[in-house]
């Protein structure tokens, strides 16, 4: 991410094949959106860090072979919603040249970075 961060104009943040979220690098740092993004964020090492002390994101990548229906995260996200394990959400607009492909922007919610998402292991 720290390459990314200081080489890229604008990124593509995937999981497991599909685009999560996209826009300028600013856009994504500062405001992450999709709940994915909010963890890889959360954990990037930072100044202080204890040895061995990262977060991580629970959970395991699903199945790639023949997916479970509807948001490839909705297993290891801590904002599930029942509409997230039926369908695939549609990449919602944030900000000019800013998108998500979360319910969350639908509902509002999305946005303030999910502290329960991350955890140490």
């Amino acid at each position: 991410l720290s390459l990314v961060r200081r080489v890229c104009d604008r990124v593509a943040v995937m999981y497991a094949g599909r685009i999560a979220e996209i826009g300028t690098v600013a856009q994504v740092f500062a405001d992450p959106r999709h709940p994915y993004t909010q963890g890889l964020i959360a954990a990037v090492p930072r100044a202080g860090t204890g040895r061995g002390l990262l977060a991580s994101i629970p959970g395991s990548v699903p199945e790639l072979v023949d997916p479970p229906p509807g948001c490839r995260f909705a297993d290891r996200c801590p904002h599930v919603m029942d509409e997230c394990t039926r369908a695939n959400p549609m990449a919602r607009d944030v900000s000019p040249g800013h998108q998500s492909v979360c319910f969350l922007e639908k509902t509002g919610q999305a946005g303030a970075p999910a502290t329960s998402e991350a955890t140490l292991s």
